[in-house]
């Protein structure tokens, strides 16, 4: 039974980083070629089978002629749409361009205030890291400062036990890691539940000053954290559809040239190259043609995953946490 359940859990865990890796991890390009090869050894295999009909007289030079070449261009325009949104993000007027600089200047000041050395770094990475570091400074300030006694003082050591393992994780943030990385590592609800408990802390431990200091100067870190890693995601996000935008062109341009091309090899009775090299070659203009949509399609579902567990900026728990709940 004990085997049993350990071959189980193996298995749990191997689908969950099979998860991980395609909804998150994986480079989405190298995701985009294998499934394009799965569908190039799908449609060899149905043409083998002769559910799909490839020769002279076969339905490809439509099929290719007009449904292709006009998904081509439906995803070109989508392309247009997303550069759109990304630019309406960074243009705007001066008094708009000028109260978003004042905004992101005062909410990195005030993090500064906060941070050991006093001044916050500029890289969004950095910044992330920077709060963690404050936060582990903070609970250990909780343990050496704490002048309360009893359950209150189990409290507090509690508190800061758990502050500590939230921070060693922020602060592994580094500017070496992917963006999705970081993400992933800030992403989830413990912020929410910490802010909770140090609300509670400070409401049932009849705290000093120096204790009521660290505690509010806790909860404003905390909040300080929830925007940092909405920016960094808004940041991250933003430079993935941008990476969309422009491998959709890249993807489109031969897409493109293989719906020209393959109406071409037909004739009216025959084919310019030999019937046996056929089903080689649609199937493999079958996998190019499909290429520009598997890609859209990847990278949108790390978009999406990514949307999905970093939901909440407010104090509140969202509906599923992170990761992989379902």
């Amino acid at each position: 039974m004990a085997d049993s359940a350990s071959a189980t859990d193996t298995s749990d865990g191997g689908a969950s980083r099979l998860r991980h890796w395609v909804f998150l991890d994986g480079n989405r390009l190298l995701i985009t070629g294998l499934v394009c090869v799965g569908i190039f050894a799908l449609t060899r295999a149905l043409v083998a089978a002769d559910l799909l009909a490839v020769g002279p007289r076969s339905s490809v030079p439509t099929a290719f002629g007009s449904g292709v070449t006009a998904g081509v261009f439906t995803l070109i325009t989508l392309t247009l749409t997303v550069n759109q949104l990304i630019s309406s993000q960074v243009f705007g007027q001066p008094d708009s361009l000028r109260s978003r600089y004042e905004n992101g200047a005062e909410f990195h000041d005030a993090v500064s205030e906060l941070t050991p050395s006093g001044r916050a770094p500029v890289r969004a990475s950095e910044f992330v890291s920077a709060i963690g570091v404050a936060l582990g400074q903070r609970a250990s300030s909780l343990r050496e400062g704490r002048d309360v006694t009893g359950e209150a003082a189990d409290d507090v050591d509690g508190l800061a036990d758990r502050l500590d393992d939230f921070a060693d994780e922020i602060e592994r943030v580094s500017e070496d890691m992917q963006p999705i990385d970081v993400i992933a590592t800030v992403a989830g609800s413990d912020y929410v539940r910490l802010r909770n408990e140090t609300l509670a802390v400070a409401d049932g431990a009849d705290p000093s000053e120096d204790l009521a200091t660290d505690l509010d100067a806790i909860e404003e870190l905390l909040g300080h954290l929830s925007v940092g890693r909405q920016y960094f995601k808004t940041l991250a996000l933003q430079q993935e559809l941008a990476k969309l935008s422009r491998e959709i062109i890249y993807v489109s341009v031969p897409t493109l040239l293989v719906a020209v091309y393959v109406p071409l090899l037909y004739r009216s009775e025959s084919a310019t190259v030999p019937e046996s090299a056929l089903p080689w070659l649609v199937s493999g203009a079958f996998a190019v043609a499909f290429a520009p949509l598997v890609l859209l399609v990847v990278r949108l579902l790390r978009v999406s995953t990514v949307m999905r567990y970093t939901v909440s900026v407010a104090p509140f728990v969202p509906p599923e946490d992170w990761p992989w709940n379902e």
